[in-house]
């Protein structure tokens, strides 16, 4: 059992499926299967269960995956330490995304990567924030953004930034101020009465609006769950029914007329952003590099009105 081994395990397990594993590691599948069919003899456990359309950790594979893991970040803190007094900062980070802030943080943090950072190889990859705090407390990911402070236990954390959310609605729905947003507050009481169309749990501003609503002593009325920032809106602007997103995510079609905005009294409804990394694994050179790039764009953004939010960064 060697590193290689091991790397080429935590593509399967991540991948799902030996093929794909493959492809990613440039091998071809009938050697990476032996290698593995080779781990499992010398490891005497069955790791993988084979199935007519990829593959399935055992608990042994389980077991195997998290060591796994660990390894691979122990040797990418050894070679970040030999490379300590190099010039250049080298090294690769992948970084987990929620919809709404990749669609404001993707480019400028490429771009900041690409000219200050030129060695460093950026992996950004989108998810849903439920599942953002597992894909870094298992290592999947370097860096990810939480909306809420319960999401944020067992990691290292950093609040980056306040946003506030508005309601939206089909074109009419809310009067129209002359920032585009109605000239009245709606309260949250008259929000929980509209239909919905907002996020299933997991998701974070599912489980912020739950916790409002509790708060509140009201219900909501959920007519439809849909994930997706797009379909979300393709929806409201239908006439489907209404939601709720942060303004950054409908700033454009508020301003198109394709959709209606309000804000939300009584009370005010925000999320904070949440940096998090790793809290029982140290951090290689380039994962602090590329944090501190997030921190420089950010402030950046918000300074320039380009990200509607209120810098907290404590």
């Amino acid at each position: 059992m060697d590193a290689r081994i091991l790397r080429y395990f935590v593509a399967i397990a991540e991948e799902g499926s030996i093929s794909r594993a493959a492809e990613r590691l440039h091998v071809s599948q009938p050697a990476l299967s032996a290698q593995i069919r080779n781990l499992e003899g010398e490891l005497g456990s069955q790791l993988l269960h084979r199935m007519p359309r990829g593959v399935a950790l055992t608990e042994a594979g389980t077991k195997l995956l998290g060591h796994a893991r660990h390894i691979g970040q122990a040797l990418a803190l050894a070679r970040d330490d030999l490379l300590g007094d190099a010039a250049t900062t080298i090294g690769t980070v992948t970084v987990s995304f929620p919809q709404s802030v990749a669609m404001v943080l993707t480019r400028p943090l490429v771009e900041e990567v690409l000219h200050s950072l030129p060695r460093v190889a950026l992996s950004v990859r989108e998810s849903n924030t439920g599942y953002i705090p597992d894909l870094l407390r298992t290592g999947r990911t370097d860096v990810g953004f939480v909306f809420r402070k319960a999401d944020t236990v067992g990691l290292k954390a950093r609040r980056l930034l306040d946003e506030d959310l508005l309601a939206i609605g089909p074109p009419g729905a809310f009067d129209r101020g002359p920032d585009g947003i109605a000239p009245k507050p709606l309260r949250f009481s008259r929000l929980a009465q509209l239909t919905l169309v907002i996020p299933g749990r997991p998701h974070s501003l599912r489980e912020l609006l739950n916790d409002y609503a509790r708060r509140a002593r009201v219900e909501l009325r959920v007519r439809v769950e849909v994930d997706a920032i797009p379909q979300i809106k393709e929806l409201v602007a239908a006439g489907t029914g209404h939601s709720v997103l942060s303004s950054n995510t409908v700033r454009e079609d508020v301003a198109a007329g394709r959709l209606s905005a309000a804000r939300i009294v009584s009370p005010a409804l925000q999320r904070s952003v949440f940096l998090c990394g790793q809290a029982d694994v140290p951090q290689t050179r380039a994962v602090r590099a590329v944090e501190q790039a997030i921190l420089t764009v950010a402030t950046r953004l918000v300074e320039r009105g380009r990200w509607k939010a209120r810098l907290a960064l404590a």
